[in-house]
């Protein structure tokens, strides 16, 4: 009788929004389903440090974290050879119990999810490809060590050295890799799209001594060669332009909707990241770059300040299909810096960026989340920000500090993003007065930290 009423209410109210719809034009975001996800933020507890890598969801719709976390009291624990450390934690579809702990190396560096729900980890000790069990090992290669992985749609694998800035793209199966090298100063992270069979990579060349200058370049699968590349001028292009900001690509995220996304830092507004990734000369339109507020438009900027940039690309040809600046202002209106550290797009294109920042977010003095009034700005803070599909709307930009505290020093570094949820993760360093904290909610494994670093994640339904 109830789910009978619950659908009666809800076919009314849609009902109700279409009529009024028809005088007065609005948009009327139906939820997909009945009952939210629910809403969990909370610690790991473990009382030894701990750090994050990597936060995805598996098949079953269970949370992962990886990270590095030496031990947790009562957690089920598998331990696969030379695992330590660096492990898989498989968190409950709710966010509220960890239903078993897969120890895969020492320590992780990163760590991604594919489509059928089997894994990459890697870090000093090379790389490890689970199956969807998310404990049985499907291979594993020691080729130095290795910052940043991905796994493909078709099961390959990318692994990023970044001591000699080579991407190994290894087959599904393992073996033989393709040795990519990367002609750069520093690659920053990489991203497999196996319907276009490319490699990404993204990172900065210091294109003279006192210019970086960011670029994002495709690889073809079947050879190494280059089959587009954005950004990367040259430094008498650049400084010609008078666009002379240091710029650098940081991270890249290909989204459920196959498109590539990209986010950048640059020391100041005189940018490239203004103009045509591939024609340094042309500006780029309102319809390109998409500007609303003083939140995304770098202007009244005192001296460097590290502004961030994200673009959502076409990855079969590089082209930008449209990008939006990020900054912070202060009390007195000038601009402030942000920096992005993470990014995951849904399929119809809602784009959710984490990271940590200067003061302030929008809003940030009076800032509530979950009911909760919270505490006060720290330099370092961490933040969420979910923007819509054509990045004309925020529809969550949000501080974590808890009440009465401060959350300074703990970036967002991870974050996933599916058609109902999202999940961020954080680091959390701590004070010597440990007054840093971030605000919990939902019944969470750990509502308070055990003390030292502390890895702290975030569940909810998607705004």
């Amino acid at each position: 009788m109830h789910r009978f009423l619950l659908i009666i209410s809800l076919l009314f109210v849609v009902t109700l929004a279409y009529v009024q719809a028809q005088a007065n034009p609005v948009t009327v975001w139906v939820p997909l389903v009945q009952a939210p996800s629910p809403t969990v933020a909370g610690y790991l507890g473990s009382a030894q440090d701990d750090t994050l890598v990597a936060a995805g969801f598996a098949t079953t719709g269970a949370l992962v974290l990886a990270g590095n976390v030496p031990a947790l009291a009562g957690a089920p624990e598998t331990i696969v050879p030379g695992g330590g450390a660096g492990a898989l934690i498989h968190i409950a579809a709710d966010g509220r119990t960890i239903s078993r702990v897969v120890r895969v190396a020492a320590t992780l560096n990163h760590a991604a999810l594919a489509d059928d729900g089997s894994a990459v980890a890697c870090g000093p000790d090379g790389v490890i490809v689970l199956e969807p069990d998310l404990a049985t090992v499907r291979w594993r290669v020691t080729p130095g060590a290795i910052a940043r992985c991905a796994i493909g749609a078709d099961g390959r694998v990318a692994a990023l050295r970044a001591a000699d800035r080579t991407v190994l793209v290894y087959p599904p199966a393992g073996g033989a890799p393709l040795a990519i090298a990367v002609a750069c100063t520093a690659v920053a992270d990489i991203a497999l799209d196996a319907a276009n069979g490319l490699l990404v990579a993204t990172g900065y060349t210091q294109a003279a001594s006192d210019l970086k200058v960011a670029f994002l370049r495709a690889y073809r699968l079947t050879d190494g060669s280059v089959a587009w590349q954005r950004y990367g001028f040259s430094a008498a292009a650049v400084k010609g332009a008078n666009l002379t900001a240091d710029s650098e690509g940081r991270r890249l995220a290909l989204g459920a909707d196959s498109m590539l996304y990209f986010a950048g830092f640059t020391d100041g507004g005189n940018s490239i990241f203004g103009r045509d990734p591939a024609d340094l000369s042309r500006v780029l339109s309102a319809s390109e770059l998409i500007t609303f507020d003083q939140f995304n438009n770098p202007f009244n900027l005192s001296g460097a300040k590290s502004l961030a940039w994200y673009g959502r690309f076409d990855p079969a040809t590089g082209a930008l299909l449209r990008g939006q600046w990020l900054l912070t202002r202060l009390s007195d209106g000038k601009g402030n810096s942000i920096t992005i550290r993470a990014l995951a797009a849904a399929a119809d294109g809602t784009l959710l960026v984490v990271g940590d920042t200067a003061c302030c977010l929008q809003g940030r003095s009076a800032m509530q989340l979950f009911g909760q009034t919270l505490g006060n700005y720290e330099l370092g803070e961490p933040f969420a920000l979910v923007v819509s599909p054509d990045f004309g709307q925020r529809r969550l930009w949000t501080a974590l500090a808890a009440p009465g505290a401060t959350a300074g020093s703990s970036p967002a570094i991870a974050a996933a993003l599916t058609n109902d949820r999202l999940v961020l993760a954080v680091n959390v360093t701590p004070n010597t007065a440990n007054t840093r904290a971030l605000v919990t909610v939902g019944n969470p494994v750990f509502a308070t930290s055990n003390g030292g670093s502390e890895g702290y994640y975030l569940l909810m339904a998607r705004p």
